[in-house]
């Protein structure tokens, strides 16, 4: 009866190590996925910021040629006349003198903001 008994609690060991180990497995998979899930959401979200920051370079790119471009446009005293007149009925008040002193800093803008364009491209390029 003894022995009847230490076998029983022999198979009940065994089921409860099997057990045991089945669950660590269950629970060693669900880790290698969840991983595996970090894993591809960290690519996704790296090409996403890569395409963003690209897109946001262009954009700025953008923004730096239509500063030169009017910058060009302020140089013509017909348009700074123009603008004076909008700026008037908005009720803000802009000189001739201020236009050309914007005329002449836009360009330095422009510049910087095109290098800036370029970093961010560079940082976009370089994301892995």
């Amino acid at each position: 009866m003894a022995a009847r008994l230490a076998r029983r609690q022999a198979e009940r060991a065994q089921l409860s190590a099997e057990n045991a180990r089945r669950i660590g497995e269950q629970a060693r998979l669900a880790g290698e996925r969840a991983r595996q899930e970090g894993e591809r959401a960290r690519v996704l979200a790296t090409r996403q910021a890569r395409v963003d920051m690209a897109r946001g370079a262009e954009q700025m790119r953008g923004g730096a040629r239509q500063m030169r471009e009017e910058a060009a446009r302020l140089r013509d005293p017909a348009y700074r006349a123009q603008k004076i007149r909008e700026n008037s009925a908005r009720g803000n008040t802009v000189t001739d003198a201020e236009l050309i002193d914007l005329s002449r800093k836009l360009p330095a803008q422009a510049d910087d903001l095109e290098r800036q364009a370029e970093h961010m491209a560079e940082q976009a390029r370089d994301m892995t």
